[in-house]
């Protein structure tokens, strides 16, 4: 992969997700560090993404992105599922159908290498 496609890899996922604490509302997290155990690694200049699968569900887009971190040698991956039609619009044009406009919602869980769930981030 070049330094091109890799830095295109990189602006597709989000710099930071938003994580609910209860009812003291959203606090913001980035996603610019390596989410293995035992890693501390907050530099996104260590963290190179090299591989991007993406496909299609029922309502849902959904990309996982894998990345190698350079200060643990660990592969971790993001994914990013998209569920469309999360909410219809309040207000709708003359003319629009009802999937037109609808609103969505992107939420991103930390895998390891060998796709194991290791939680749920946030909300993007």
């Amino acid at each position: 992969m070049t330094e091109k496609q890799k830095e295109d890899l990189r602006l597709e996922i989000p710099s930071y997700a938003w994580i609910s604490l209860a009812r003291r509302g959203m606090e913001k997290i980035s996603l610019d560090q390596c989410f293995l155990k035992n890693c501390d690694n907050e530099d996104p200049k260590l963290l190179e993404p090299f591989e991007k699968k993406e496909f299609e569900e029922e309502n849902k887009h959904i990309k996982i992105i894998s990345i190698k971190c350079k200060k643990c040698n660990g592969i971790f991956k993001f994914k990013l599922e998209t569920l469309k039609k999360v909410a219809k619009p309040t207000i709708k044009s003359k003319g629009e159908d009802d999937d037109e406009g609808a609103l969505s919602m992107g939420i991103v869980y930390a895998l390891d290498e060998n796709d194991n769930n290791l939680g749920h981030i946030g909300y993007f």
